[in-house]
């Protein structure tokens, strides 16, 4: 597909117009970034489309991942939050089956204003839903200060599974 400058400008005016539009096209360029990332950092990376039929974002050396943007709105003390869910279905069918991804990633470089600043948790480590325990909560609190459940590196992740 080849565009113009004209039609980019006309593109980004628009998600400015229209929430929901703006919200999938800032979630498709994190991932894009967060893709060109992880093959900077020396890991196969494998893109899954996006058609909400059960397959996590990525599959990166193996490892199913799933990536989420952090949300703009923070907890009260400042903690970043995360929301686990899919952009389509209703009540128990949007949450995310606990099996669904090994890893969750969250971009939080909207939050930090830092380039490529992500968080990563072993999905076995994420809270389950409070209705539905076979499932992921909705919202996940990824504390700034650290914590044992989100990692600032892929790698961490992985060396503790």
């Amino acid at each position: 597909m080849n565009i113009t400058k004209e039609e980019l400008r006309e593109l980004l005016e628009y998600a400015e117009e229209d929430m929901r539009f703006g919200v999938a096209l800032r979630g498709a360029l994190s991932q894009i970034r967060h893709k060109r990332y992880l093959i900077a950092q020396g890991h196969q990376v494998k893109v899954n489309p996006s058609d909400n039929q059960g397959l996590p974002d990525f599959i990166v050396d193996g490892i199913r991942l799933e990536h989420k943007g952090a949300r703009n709105k923070d907890y009260a003390n400042g903690d970043y939050r995360v929301e686990l869910q899919k952009s389509r279905g209703k009540g128990e069918g949007r949450a995310y089956d606990t099996t669904f991804a090994d890893v969750i990633a969250v971009d939080v470089s909207e939050r930090t204003g830092k380039e490529d600043d992500y968080r990563y948790a072993r999905g076995g480590d994420l809270q389950a839903h409070k209705k539905y325990p076979h499932k992921w909560a909705t919202f996940h609190r990824i504390d700034k200060s650290g914590n044992k459940t989100w990692k600032a590196s892929l790698k961490e992740v992985l060396d503790n599974t």
